[in-house]
């Protein structure tokens, strides 16, 4: 994977560079320090993945994207952000136009911590790149004969060294209908999140009757950014909730960075979210696991579940816990439509998914759902 580095400041191309040398499979083809420098390398030679910097001179990163998206779409960007509200504002617009996903500057006194975790980042990096390499090779239409390859070049190298999962056969065990009431929908979604929600999210109508919970993988500050950017387009109201917060019809709450989210009953029997510190699971905080677990435990009359896309397998284990304990309608976004079929995919291998849908169609069908359920 040929990678290429677009940062102005030369402490952190040097920085981006010392990290993402030593992966395996990874080669830094170039670092430069603008926009015009940028196009003009991805003209010149092929180019994989490039690590773009927000705020550049000249054209800042939002720009340079549009053009990669525009002349270059197959190539995978990856927004390089600070840790300021203006940095997570532009870079939360950029993943809604087409960056794959971010990786947020080392805030960090100590140079050996910020390494390894710049180090961490960029390998899930290339991992998701990797993996939606294989998704696109393996949702390629195949006119050979079975005994011809179908895909050729560095697409087929990593579809050999990474097997494609063979979808899996009808479950023998499925619900006919959904559960004849339903109280709440619980979503989880992690890469190419912010461009999912910002297009589904706007087609639920503000009588949507149920509560919306949201778990999106995303450190802090980012998510509560884009809880007031989706805020602006849609129906419903958006926000990053906080502690003891009701979880009712009309709001639409997403788990804060950082920090796991549960629903509990208080004393009254209302539904509100509590927030934790507790260790990450599936190497996440937020995790979606801990929400539909949580879920799992306060004695729903029904509930749908939501997987949309993300890497990993982070609310595979939470969607069975919930069907097991809760009359749980289960929803997985297709592989053609999610930017990473990681998630949905995971939820689909285990056979709890009861549709899968297009994310077009998903808006629509939640509202039929929740309008002949109450």
């Amino acid at each position: 994977m040929r990678l290429l580095i677009v940062d102005d400041t030369a402490l952190y191309r040097k920085l981006l560079t010392d990290a993402a040398s030593p992966l395996s499979g990874v080669e830094v083809a170039g670092a430069v320090s603008s926009g015009p420098l940028a196009l003009a390398r991805l003209s010149a030679e092929p180019i994989d993945l490039v690590l773009l910097d927000v705020f550049m001179p000249e054209m800042n990163g939002p720009e340079v994207l549009a053009i990669i998206r525009r002349d270059f779409p197959k190539i995978a960007v990856v927004m390089i952000s600070g840790a300021t509200g203006a940095d997570a504002s532009i870079t939360i617009n950029a993943l809604a136009n087409g960056a794959l996903d971010f990786i947020p500057k080392p805030q960090t006194t100590s140079f050996a911590e910020g390494m390894t975790r710049l180090r961490g980042q960029l390998q899930h990096v290339v991992n998701m790149v990797n993996l939606r390499r294989i998704n696109t090779a393996s949702a390629a239409p195949r006119t050979a004969p079975a005994s011809t390859p179908a895909v050729t070049g560095s697409a087929a190298m990593s579809a050999r060294a990474v097997p494609v999962p063979v979808t899996p056969a009808q479950p023998t065990r499925r619900r006919v209908l959904p559960p004849a009431t339903l109280d709440i929908l619980l979503i989880g979604v992690s890469t190419g999140g912010p461009r999912t929600l910002q297009e589904m999210l706007p087609g639920l109508p503000a009588d949507f009757r149920l509560p919306v919970v949201i778990v999106q993988h995303m450190p802090p500050l980012f998510t509560r950014t884009l809880a007031e950017q989706l805020d602006k387009v849609c129906n419903l109201r958006v926000s990053e909730a906080g502690d003891g917060e009701r979880v009712v019809p009309g709001r639409i709450l997403i788990a804060p960075g950082g920090r796991h989210m549960e629903i509990i009953r208080d004393a009254e029997g209302a539904l509100i979210t509590r927030l934790t510190d507790a260790a990450p699971v599936n190497s996440c905080r937020p995790a979606v696991d801990v929400l539909f677990d949580s879920a799992s435990r306060c004695a729903l009359r029904g509930a749908i579940s939501l997987i949309l896309t993300g890497m990993g397998e982070d609310g595979a284990a939470g969607v069975a816990t919930l069907k097991a304990a809760v009359p749980t309608w289960s929803i997985a976004q297709d592989e053609a439509t999610s930017v990473i079929y990681g998630m949905p995919q995971a939820v689909v291998r285990r056979q709890l998914e009861d549709e899968i849908l297009p994310l077009p169609t998903i808006a629509p069908r939640l509202t039929e759902l929740a309008r002949s359920r109450q």
